[in-house]
């Protein structure tokens, strides 16, 4: 990913947290967090019907990129507060 889309893509991914956040005052983070997936999940949908014209025929290649790139970010991630956690722990 180029460096000025990658930013982009931070950048948006930082609003829908800052919105996750907001509605964290009144929702639970489990709900929250099953909310986003979904919407994750069918903005996909959405995006790989825009990307093919025989969406059955390709459907099994889209599903194979976004879980594969889902589980780097979420990996990613995982380590990202794994290391927090660790932090937090021995202060």
């Amino acid at each position: 990913m180029e460096q000025e889309n990658e930013k982009a893509m931070y950048d948006m991914a930082d609003k829908f947290i800052d919105l996750a956040n907001e509605i964290s005052k009144s929702e639970s983070y489990g709900t929250i967090g099953v909310a986003i997936r979904y919407a994750a999940a069918r903005y996909s949908a959405f995006e790989a019907s825009m990307r093919t014209n025989n969406l059955a025929e390709d459907k099994e290649k889209h599903l194979q990129f976004f879980a594969k790139t889902f589980t780097e970010m979420l990996q990613k991630n995982f380590k990202e507060y794994i290391t927090l956690q660790s932090q937090n722990k021995a202060n």
